[in-house]
């Protein structure tokens, strides 16, 4: 017996398969496609393409009579926490500052994340959209994070950040004595098994890394960062390249420094994401996000070295 529904809001301007392969995800890819094929595939009575954009209130039929999957939108277990450092929310988006270790997003069940938090700390009730992340953030690094409570605000902020209509920087303490500033072009390349990239000159990922160097004594520096794409570990790789990687990065950094980090009680990587800057004409419905700053302050690590150090951030307006 056929299975019926309808497209709400959040899924307008979706194409066919992905609706249908985020409600049925154990539904092989090529038995859609013969269903499309056969013109099995249904909207509001008429045979569909898989790359048709739906609409709300359409009515969606498929041949098989299996129920969606449901999601399980109330995180279980004790290991979930509620506090978040919301930033700003309404009812588009929510921006939060990250600590770190903490997931973005869960990686099984009940693991403590931010989506996770945000679903216990929002109440969330919505069982058509969960909240969803923009970008990610690494486990162990702190700062802004843009998180999407709607389906068509995460369809335009996902354009927006392809386009570029999205700036990110962020602040490192890095090791040695940075130039004043500079660019770091150089590809990635990763390497699955180990979790890590490699910079290289001709194959891989193109990258691009733009830094400043704010306040050095020779042997610590308080960087600025602005990545200009957003491949995964890109500042800490980037920064390593040029020979001043980030305190406390134990996969790209200089261990004999990091020892010394370690009795100080630095246990990661600092680098954290401060600032999130929207383009001047930023698209609607999130058109009164445009042209504005969100500022995440750094977390109590980065500060206590900034302090030792006798800086302070204010002091540069970063």
């Amino acid at each position: 017996m056929p299975f019926k529904f309808k497209i709400d809001n959040h899924q307008q301007g979706r194409r066919l398969d992905k609706v249908l392969r985020g409600k049925w995800p154990n539904l092989p890819l090529g038995a859609l496609m013969k269903y499309f094929r056969k013109r099995q595939i249904l909207v509001n009575g008429s045979p569909a393409n898989y790359n048709d954009k739906v609409i709300a209130g359409q009515e969606i039929q498929v041949p098989w009579d299996d129920s969606p999957v449901k999601k399980n939108i109330t995180p279980q277990g004790p290991s979930v926490r509620v506090h978040l450092d919301i930033i700003y929310a309404d009812s588009n988006i929510c921006i939060i500052n990250k600590p770190w270790n903490l997931l973005t997003q869960p990686a099984k069940r009940n693991d403590d994340s931010v989506i996770a938090r945000i679903i216990k700390e929002l109440g969330w009730r919505d069982n058509s959209f969960l909240p969803t992340p923009v970008h990610r953030l690494d486990r162990n690094t702190s700062g802004i994070l843009v998180v999407a409570l709607n389906g068509e605000a995460l369809r335009v902020l996902n354009e927006a950040w392809r386009n570029g209509k999205v700036r990110k920087k962020y602040l490192a303490l890095v090791s040695g004595n940075p130039k004043d500033k500079g660019t770091v072009k150089v590809a990635l390349v990763k390497d699955t098994s180990k979790n890590m990239v490699t910079p290289v000159k001709s194959e891989g990922l193109n990258a691009e890394t733009r830094y400043r160097t704010i306040k050095g004594n020779g042997d610590v520096a308080l960087v600025s960062l602005e990545l200009l794409t957003g491949r995964p570990h890109q500042a800490r790789a980037h920064m390593a390249y040029v020979g001043n990687p980030i305190i406390g990065d134990r996969k790209y950094g200089d261990q004999k420094i990091n020892q010394k980090w370690v009795q100080k009680g630095i246990k990661r990587p600092l680098l954290h994401a401060r600032t999130i800057t929207f383009d001047e004409n930023f698209p609607a419905p999130l058109e009164y996000l445009s042209g504005r700053t969100f500022n995440a302050p750094p977390p109590d690590d980065f500060l206590s070295v900034l302090r030792e150090r006798g800086w302070h951030i204010y002091n540069w307006g970063v």
